[in-house]
């Protein structure tokens, strides 16, 4: 069967059967081809990198096109140029696990804010409707924490246990935890500087003090407690 064909096929009853995740079950609690989508395979090169939206998500993903294609890349077509999971063969799930797994991650209390300055506030505006961000947490709160990858937690889209990544970036040290993965990918101790892709860049550490209050904070800790404990990030909001 040709990908193309497997990728007609590809829908949320289909998933759960094909090679990658009957040895990897998903249970994150997104829908699992919204999960699915946020993977990123390429054999040739050797990487599985599970995209974090708003996590540095453009600049990763168009710095992998550049090594893998040797060419700049919008992000929205670099996306759509590597595997899924789901359509690896079962003779490369078998290989899985010798490529180099890797992930970036953010502070819960920036990429929270983010998600909401990008996805609600601007929505909000372009619409004249009266929104606030305490409001949203209290809807996350609620029941909708998993209702879009751009803010459901960080580890619940992870495709793989945390533990078999051979590497988890932050995105607070970007650039040389990137420089890190281009390294190894590339073979390399000499890389050229990582490029920023500001995509939807939303300002969001410069505004921290502006949204949130000791009852923000409380929630994003609450709704994020597996972020902070599993990434080590303090539950602190950054000064």
């Amino acid at each position: 069967m040709s990908r193309e064909f497997k990728k007609l096929l590809r829908n949320r009853l289909t998933l759960p059967i094909t090679p990658f995740y009957r040895r990897y079950p998903y249970s994150g609690g997104l829908a699992i081809d919204s999960a699915d989508a946020r993977g990123c395979v390429d054999i040739q090169l050797g990487f599985f990198c599970n995209r974090i939206p708003k996590s540095a998500n453009s600049t990763i993903v168009t710095s992998l096109a550049q090594m893998r294609f040797n060419n700049n890349i919008p992000s929205k077509q670099a996306k759509k140029l590597f595997m899924t999971p789901s359509l690896l063969y079962a003779n490369e799930v078998e290989e899985f696990e010798q490529l180099f797994r890797f992930a970036f991650v953010r502070n819960p209390f920036t990429r929270t804010l983010s998600a909401y300055l990008d996805k609600i506030e601007r929505r909000a505006i372009r619409q004249n409707k009266n929104t606030t961000f305490k409001k949203f947490l209290f809807e996350l709160d609620a029941g909708k924490l998993h209702s879009n990858a751009h803010w459901a937690p960080q580890s619940d889209l992870f495709l793989i246990p945390a533990e078999q990544f051979d590497f988890i970036g932050r995105v607070e040290s970007l650039q040389t935890d990137l420089s890190k993965v281009k390294k190894r990918l590339l073979n390399t101790h000499d890389v050229e500087p990582v490029k920023s892709f500001l995509g939807n860049a939303t300002n969001a550490t410069s505004k921290l003090a502006l949204y949130y209050d000791d009852e923000a904070t409380q929630l994003v800790r609450k709704l994020y407690r597996k972020d902070f404990e599993l990434f080590d990030y303090s539950q602190d909001l950054p000064a």
